[in-house]
C-alpha cells in the first residue's frame, strides 16, 4: 500500500483571502483552508502591539459606523427621490459601501484586501477632489451659478440657431412647411420657456451651488455626480424636444407600418399576436390611402427633427455615461491590492502548485504544495467590494433596434434598485 504525504504551506493558506475553486466536487485544499482559517487566531500569534491595534481599530471603526448607520436609515427612506439625481444615488450608495467596509473590518479586526484597497481609494478620492476644488477655486473667479448661466445661454443661442437652420431649407431638403413651421416655432418656444425658468431660479442656484460645493469636498467621486446632474439640468429642454420629435416619429411610423397592411389585405390581430387576412370596405381604402399619403409625406419633416436631436440625445448619453464609468472606476482604484500584488503577499495567493518532494521512497510519495500569486485580472476583479455592481455591457442592437422605431433612450444603469 503506497502512503501518500503532503506538506502544506500553513502560512499562506492562512493568509490567502482569493483560494479559486475550480474543481466541480468537493476541493481538499479549499477544505483545508477553511480549517486553518477558521482557527486563525489559535494558529498565529499575537504580539501585544497587535492586540492593541485591533482594539484601537475595532473601536475607531465602530465609532464611524453608527452615524452611518443612522444616515443609510434617512437615505433609505428617500430614495424614491434620491434616485432622480446622480449625486442622489452617489450618496446612497457611498453611505452603504461605508457601511459594508466598517462591518467587515470590525468583523475581522483588520483591513483586508477588498476592505483596505477601498478605504485607500476614499482616501486618494477626498485627496483628488479637495485639489480639484481649490484649483477651479483658483482659477475661476466668476460665481458658479453664474458660469452655468453662461453655458447654458451658449447652449440655447446654439439650439435656437440649429432650429432657425432646420426651419429653412437644411442640407437641400424640401420639408413640409406647415408642419416644419409648427414644430420649429413650438420647439423654439419651449426653449425660451426653459430659458426663463433658469433664470428665475438663479437665486435658488447661488445657494444650491453653496450645498454642492460642500458635497464636492467629499471627493472627485461627488463631483461627478454634481457634474452629471448639472449636465442633465442644462439639457433637460434638448431632452423634452428629443421625446416629443422620438413620439412623434413613432406615431408616424406605427401608422404607416398599420396603413400599409392595407394594401396588402391584411391586418394585425392583437389577441393571437399575428396578422390575419382581412376585406376592407371601399371608404375603408379611401380613407386608409389617404391618411397613409399624408403620414409618408410628412415623415421627412419628422424625420430630420428626430436625427438631429437623437443625435444630441446619443452625444448626452455618451458622456454621461463616461462620467458614470469614470467615477465607478475612481471607486476601485486597486493601489492598495496592486501594492499588495507586486509584493507578492499572501493574501494574494490563489492557484494551489504542488510538486514532487525529492525525499520519495517506493512506499512513500511526498508532495510539497503551496500557493502561487492570482493574475492580476483576476486579483484585481475579486478585490471589488460587495456592496459595488459592475455595470453591464453594452446592448448596441437595442439601442438600434429603439432608434430605428422611434422608442426612447436612457441612460445605461446597474442591475440593482436604480
Amino acid at each position: 500500500m503506497r502512503t501518500i504525504l503532503i506538506f502544506y504551506d500553513q502560512p499562506v493558506l492562512r493568509e490567502t483571502e482569493l483560494f479559486e475553486n475550480k474543481t466541480a466536487l468537493g476541493d481538499h485544499f479549499q477544505e483545508l483552508t477553511m480549517l486553518v482559517q477558521s482557527k486563525r487566531d489559535e494558529l498565529r500569534i499575537k504580539s501585544r502591539f497587535v492586540h492593541i491595534w485591533e482594539t484601537l481599530l475595532t473601536y475607531y471603526m465602530s465609532l464611524y459606523l453608527y452615524p452611518i448607520l443612522l444616515l443609510c436609515k434617512i437615505t433609505d427612506r428617500l430614495l424614491p427621490v434620491l434616485k432622480y439625481s446622480s449625486l442622489g444615488l452617489h450618496i446612497h450608495d457611498w453611505l452603504e459601501n461605508a457601511k459594508w467596509m466598517l462591518v467587515t473590518v470590525i468583523q475581522n479586526k483588520n483591513f483586508q484586501l477588498k476592505t483596505g484597497n477601498y478605504a485607500l481609494a476614499i482616501v486618494i478620492d477626498i485627496a483628488l477632489g479637495i485639489y480639484i476644488l481649490r484649483l477651479l477655486q483658483y482659477y475661476i473667479e466668476d460665481q458658479p451659478s453664474q458660469l452655468l448661466l453662461d453655458n447654458a445661454e451658449k447652449v440655447v443661442e446654439t439650439l435656437k440657431d440649429l432650429i432657425n437652420w432646420l426651419m429653412g431649407v437644411p442640407a437641400g431638403l424640401k420639408l413640409n412647411h406647415a408642419l416644419n413651421n409648427t414644430m420649429g416655432k413650438f420647439f423654439l418656444y419651449h426653449i425660451q420657456l426653459w430659458w426663463t425658468f433658469l433664470l428665475l431660479l438663479k437665486p435658488l442656484l447661488d445657494l444650491a451651488f453653496e450645498v454642492l460645493l460642500l458635497f464636492g469636498r467629499l471627493g472627485i467621486t461627488f463631483q461627478i455626480s454634481i457634474i452629471v446632474d448639472l449636465l442633465a439640468l442644462v439639457s433637460f429642454h434638448t431632452y423634452c424636444i428629443y421625446v416629443y420629435a422620438a413620439r412623434l416619429f413613432n406615431i408616424q411610423l406605427k401608422g404607416i407600418t398599420a396603413l400599409f397592411r392595407l394594401f396588402l389585405g391584411k391586418k394585425k390581430n392583437p389577441l393571437r399576436e399575428r396578422v390575419d387576412s382581412c376585406q376592407y370596405q371601399t371608404d375603408q381604402l379611401f380613407i386608409g390611402t389617404l391618411s397613409f399619403t399624408i403620414l409618408l409625406f410628412l415623415m421627412p419633416t419628422t424625420w430630420v427633427y428626430y436625427t438631429v436631436f437623437t443625435l444630441l440625445r446619443l452625444m448626452s448619453i455618451a458622456f454621461a455615461g463616461f462620467l458614470t464609468r469614470l467615477k465607478f472606476y475612481l471607486q476601485i482604484m486597486p493601489i492598495y491590492t496592486f501594492w499588495k500584488w507586486l509584493l507578492q503577499s499572501y493574501s494574494t495567493c490563489s492557484i494551489v502548485d504542488i510538486k514532487l518532494h525529492p525525499c520519495c521512497t517506493e512506499e512513500l510519495t511526498i508532495l510539497s504544495m503551496t500557493m502561487v500569486v492570482a493574475p492580476w485580472r483576476l486579483t484585481w476583479k475579486k478585490c471589488i467590494p460587495d456592496t459595488i455592481i459592475c455595470y453591464p455591457s453594452i446592448e448596441w442592437c437595442t439601442i438600434l433596434n429603439n432608434i430605428i422605431w422611434g422608442h426612447l433612450l436612457y441612460p445605461l444603469r446597474r442591475n440593482n434598485l436604480h
